[in-house]
């Protein structure tokens, strides 16, 4: 195996879209693989941060943060495991990954 790669994910679909199972799916493998996982969570993805079983990535590794700004507008409790970033985190998790991937 070569070396681990830094994948980047965006979401800004909500947790009803078929974009969840597929983000959860692809970061479970990459992880398996001891790959870095960063998800940016924006617009209607910041909902994800409900779903318990999409949690469960940050335990597994992944590194989830969210844009502050959607998550303030639409009224969201902070919760651990969950970096209230911003567009500049975006933009660290883009210029660093060897993949980066967008779900909308």
């Amino acid at each position: 195996m070569g070396k681990p790669a830094d994948i980047g994910l965006l979401v800004t679909s909500s947790p009803e879209s078929e974009n969840c199972r597929t983000v959860m799916k692809i970061t479970e493998a990459a992880l398996r693989q001891g790959h870095r996982v960063r998800i940016f969570l924006m617009q209607d993805g910041v909902y994800h941060i409900f779903r318990d079983d999409f949690m469960d990535l940050s335990g597994m590794g992944a590194q989830i943060i969210l844009c502050a700004h959607n998550a303030e507008e639409r009224k969201l409790p902070r919760r651990e495991g969950v970096l209230f970033g911003s567009q500049y985190d975006l933009s660290e998790i883009i210029a660093k990954a060897d993949a980066f991937l967008a779900f909308q």
